[in-house]
């Protein structure tokens, strides 16, 4: 039924959630005012447990680079530490327009900080929640930082997945979203340039069960 869940998103969807917040700190979105961490730099937007690093000297990894598709030399750098906004990314061109100095135009691989515990650890540890393995449509406002997603996964009863569960959707907002993230996992895909493992978050409004 309708109500609050500790929502625990596997690896291969976790980043779904963490590009509204990429996307908010884009210079594109915030030269045209259109981003709700605009002016929020060095201000904690989320969770102690946030802490997402840019790191595009990873020898062998899919998407290092020593230079931005604007040949600014990357360096690594914090996107997010302990939940406070550590950097935007700003390209050449809005840089002009805002009167600010670029930094780079887009990140490199993002490695989030992890945890200890895998999928599975993660799940029994939820006495009452919700195991998202797919989004099904569904949007977040860039300027209001609002979400509401469909959702498809299980029921999680006493550390256990129980009923399958699809034609839900989870609301809410991102900011509020990243301040409830209780725990990450250690289980994050190395082939991938967002390397975001398992991500567990309390307190998340379902409907439609």
């Amino acid at each position: 039924k309708s109500g609050r869940y500790t929502m625990v998103v596997d690896p291969m969807n976790s980043g779904q959630l963490l590009r509204p917040m990429l996307s908010a700190i884009f210079g594109s979105a915030l030269q045209q005012k259109n981003s709700f961490l605009l002016d929020k730099l060095g201000q904690k937007v989320g969770s102690d447990k946030f802490t997402l690093l840019d790191e595009p000297h990873l020898i062998g990894a899919s998407g290092a680079r020593y230079f931005d598709s604007e040949g600014v030399a990357t360096e690594r750098r914090s996107v997010f530490d302990k939940g406070v906004l550590k950097t935007y990314y700003i390209d050449t061109y809005n840089a002009k327009k805002m009167d600010v100095d670029p930094t780079v135009a887009n990140p490199s691989i993002l490695v989030m900080q992890l945890g200890n515990k895998d999928l599975n650890g993660l799940i029994s540890d939820v006495a009452h929640g919700i195991l998202v393995t797919g989004f099904n449509g569904g949007n977040s406002n860039s300027s209001t930082g609002d979400f509401s997603y469909g959702i498809e996964g299980f029921l999680i009863e006493k550390g256990k997945l129980t009923l399958p569960l699809s034609e839900m959707n989870v609301t809410g907002n991102m900011i509020t979203l990243w301040n409830s993230l209780a725990e990450t996992g250690n289980d994050p895909r190395l082939n991938s340039s967002w390397r975001i493992p398992s991500l567990v978050f309390e307190g998340v409004d379902f409907s439609g069960l």
